[in-house]
């Protein structure tokens, strides 16, 4: 009982000076936010369908949005532990605190979750303000919502810490864009369904089954649009389950060597 107390009020303590670091940071990240779903919802609402495009496409749009904001954070964690690695190392410090070491990686894992999250949740709400009735929400199912949301900022945060564990220095940090985040986002159904996906090439379709933002993505879209046109919702989250274990096991492993706290 006395150990776990331990481990919860570091926690707690970490989390503080996380959070007063987040604080320095958040308004501009909120004022990035919404220009992105401003000229994104706008455009695609209001200028596309003149090219052809369903009005429709708006919400299918918005949905996406919802799924991919916190992806986009991500490199900035990337970011800021290799910096940290290669300079003050404050990771390393933690490392020697009377917890686990793995303790230390889950905090990262929560407080990444937390920082992508709190941007991300704010997507639907600006959208349907910017698009009020022609954003349909009648088919929106909270309790999915809330799990895919929490699921998705989960895998977030894993991802990070394996994107991490990848990256050599900071010269290579340009990769985590051109070699992960991006491939993932436009590949993973960002503009198409899984559906559409596969009326053009089942093969297509089923390769795309091994990216995890085609879960995020289809899940997302399943909880705010309904379930009719994307796949099985309790799928995507068990896949995502999935991934988000794997990421995050295999993160924390190569960062511990990394860090020769193996």
């Amino acid at each position: 009982m006395y150990q776990n107390k331990k481990y919860a009020t570091t926690l707690f303590a970490l989390f503080e000076t996380d959070f007063k670091l987040y604080k320095r940071t958040i308004k501009d990240k909120l004022i990035d936010l919404f220009i992105w779903i401003v000229t994104m919802v706008l455009v695609t609402a209001y200028l596309m369908p003149y090219f052809g495009l369903q009005k429709s496409y708006a919400a299918f749009t918005i949905a996406s949005l919802v799924a991919s904001a916190g992806l986009f954070e991500m490199y900035t964690g990337v970011t800021n532990l290799i910096s940290d690695f290669e300079g003050n190392n404050i990771t390393s410090f933690y490392l020697i605190l009377p917890v686990p070491s793995w303790f230390i990686f889950l905090r990262n894992l929560l407080f990444y979750s937390f920082n992508s999250a709190t941007l991300a949740i704010l997507v639907l709400p600006i959208s349907k303000l910017l698009l009020w009735n022609d954003f349909d929400l009648s088919h929106f199912n909270l309790l999915k919502f809330i799990i895919i949301f929490m699921l998705t900022n989960l895998f977030y945060a894993g991802f990070t810490l394996w994107t991490t564990s990848r990256v050599e220095n900071m010269e290579k940090i340009g990769s985590v864009w051109m070699r992960f985040v991006y491939p993932l986002w436009f590949l993973g159904g960002f503009q198409y369904s899984y559906k559409v996906l596969h009326s053009f090439s089942p093969a297509l379709a089923y390769i795309s089954l091994i990216n995890p933002m085609i879960y995020i993505m289809e899940g997302t879209r399943a909880a705010i649009l309904g379930q009719e046109n994307s796949l099985n919702f309790w799928f995507c989250a068990f896949m995502l389950i999935g991934f988000i274990a794997s990421c995050t096991a295999l993160g924390i492993a190569r960062l511990k060597k990394r860090l020769d706290f193996i």
